[in-house]
């Protein structure tokens, strides 16, 4: 290395040796022309020395092929070159909605928040998890462009926005059918009539307070506004637990409701438990179909189906709910999501089951919390809904019906009372069969099912 700097040194002596009078000396109008470099006092140590960035492009001005020395990269030596110059493709500011610039070779790239997408972040990137996205019914990712796509449930189609639904049935699920609603009696009339105060329309009917207060908490489910609510009855025509319509032919409830009591007949569109009115339909069962796994010990799989012998006929009092798919029942069971909880139930561990149709709010719990509140099994088949210290909740005789939740005017079941430490107790909470478990076991069952009309 010092041998070649210096035969360097040599070879500019030995230049200079030549004809001095024909090369150093100008006439004065073409020296004033020279470029005159005035050289450091170590500027002789700066050439043998390796390059530093410092020294070579910030305290002097430097070439690219000076910077590629030092940074030895093509790539970072762009990326210097491109900043250096004051030629960054990140000063016109071209990421959008948040997004940081990055340089990267002669060009740049887009550091894009969570749900953005595109070269500069200009492009929304919707996802299930985020507002169902966007759709008002069911979500489902597109395997061939992965984005968002939007379905409705059966009864509905989809409209031209992509996005909304409307119904293409009368009576379809998850809908309250009240402004479709004929009178047919005064007892109807009364109980349609939404000035009236729980208190008052129970006086015009000649009932006292005592009779109907049942139910935990919450207050009567005015006829209509549960219309999927169905009271399952033993041989002896007695209820004995709730479930929910689904469609004309099918209930689902919970498994438990039979461990000891068979099930005969299914009353759609009741009300008053001890009145036989008008509007109401009692069908006999063809078959009950029990969740292959359920245990009867710490009722996990707690869930059961009901075959009609015939199909119920949808009224202003009776219509089928709707199930969400696996990407709704998982954005409508989150920490404090309310649902409602409906049934003929008591009201406390000593009093007896309602005459009327009752119904509460309740909040889903949190999984950690739902497991810590109690020392029983509690499986990821099941979840917590309730207060932590309140008079509201779920008690025995409303087992077997819904946790149904409100989601952009549709109502979806997403729980089946199961079971509970007591009724309104401090610090426990109800709890539910998480029925968007068993979306795949529902759908097979109704499937194989409902084309057979004759004797299983």
């Amino acid at each position: 290395m010092w041998g070649y700097h210096w035969c360097w040194m040599l070879l500019i002596l030995v230049s200079c040796t030549g004809d001095v009078k024909s090369s150093a000396f100008y006439q004065r109008d073409k020296a004033n022309r020279v470029l005159r470099v005035q050289k450091r006092a170590n500027w002789f140590w700066e050439e043998i020395k390796p390059g530093s960035l410092e020294r070579e492009c910030y305290e002097e001005s430097c070439s690219f092929e000076e910077a590629a020395e030092i940074y030895k990269s093509l790539e970072r030596t762009v990326e210097f070159w491109i900043s250096y110059k004051n030629m960054s493709p990140c000063k016109s500011t071209p990421c959008q909605n948040g997004g940081s610039c990055r340089i990267s070779g002669y060009s740049y790239v887009c550091l894009c928040p969570h749900l953005w997408i595109g070269q500069n972040c200009e492009t929304e990137n919707l996802d299930c998890a985020y507002k169902n996205g966007y759709c008002q019914q069911y979500c489902s990712i597109d395997k061939a462009t992965g984005r968002p796509r939007c379905s409705c449930a059966e009864g509905y189609q989809l409209n031209e926005d992509g996005q909304t639904c409307d119904n293409t049935v009368t009576y379809p699920c998850g809908r309250i059918p009240l402004h479709n609603t004929p009178t047919h009696s005064l007892d109807e009339k009364l109980s349609l009539n939404e000035t009236d105060t729980d208190s008052d329309y129970l006086a015009k009917l000649n009932y006292t307070e005592d009779v109907w207060t049942r139910i935990v908490g919450g207050d009567l489910c005015r006829r209509g506004h549960c219309p999927w609510q169905v009271l399952i009855n033993n041989e002896y025509d007695y209820g004995f637990c709730g479930g929910t319509l689904l469609n004309s032919r099918w209930v689902v409830t919970a498994a438990h409701c039979f461990d000891t009591v068979l099930p005969y007949s299914v009353t759609a569109g009741e009300f008053d438990k001890f009145k036989i009115e008008i509007w109401e339909q009692k069908v006999l069962l063809k078959k009950l179909l029990i969740h292959p796994q359920y245990d009867p010990i710490v009722y996990n799989n707690d869930i059961a189906l009901l075959y009609l012998s015939q199909p119920v006929n949808f009224s202003f009092s009776i219509a089928p709910i709707c199930l969400p798919n696996h990407n709704l029942g998982q954005l409508l069971l989150q920490n404090g999501q309310v649902g409602t909880v409906s049934g003929w139930g008591l009201t406390s561990e000593r009093s007896r089951s309602s005459q009327f149709l009752r119904r509460v709010q309740l909040p889903y719990i949190d999984q950690k919390v739902c497991i810590k509140s109690t020392n029983l099994t509690v499986t990821d088949n099941m979840f917590c809904a309730g207060y932590k210290a309140s008079n509201m909740d779920a008690c025995r005789g409303d087992s077997g019906g819904p946790y149904a939740v409100l989601y952009r005017q549709t109502w979806y079941l997403m729980g089946i009372i199961s079971w509970g430490e007591g009724c309104a107790k401090v610090g426990k909470y109800g709890m539910y069969t998480r029925v968007p478990g068993y979306l795949t076991w529902i759908n097979e069952t109704i499937s194989q099912h409902s084309h057979l009309d004759v004797d299983f």
